[in-house]
């Protein structure tokens, strides 16, 4: 699956985790731990791809003390890494990540 072996999404004590392998994929987080059909993580993968290209490595406003933090981080199979560190600053596409999300998790809950 484009060599991807791990993708982990964190924002304010949340979190979501999907291991992925050839057979099965396994997605978790703070609601669910299940197994996933490869389906959806290869439309998931198509999708945070178109997402995330062109974003820079961190967004951080240092005017504000108390906002939110966020990381995304991508392991590869071969142990390389891709991640994206924000703290209070976000990409101007964020929103359509944390609805990716959102949809996946949706779609893992009602089958």
């Amino acid at each position: 699956m484009i060599g991807v072996k791990c993708i982990i999404y964190e924002k304010n004590n949340r979190s979501l985790v999907i291991d992925i392998n050839n057979e099965k994929s396994k997605i978790q987080n703070n609601d669910i731990s299940k197994s996933i059909d490869n389906k959806f993580v290869f439309k998931y993968l198509d999708s945070l791809y178109r997402i995330i290209d062109g974003w820079q490595k961190e967004y951080i406003d240092t005017r504000i003390i108390d906002g939110d933090s966020w990381n995304l981080s991508i392991t590869y199979i071969n142990g390389s890494k891709r991640e994206y560190y924000g703290k209070s600053s976000y990409p101007t596409n964020f929103e359509a990540l944390e609805r990716l999300n959102q949809k996946l998790i949706d779609e893992v809950q009602n089958g």
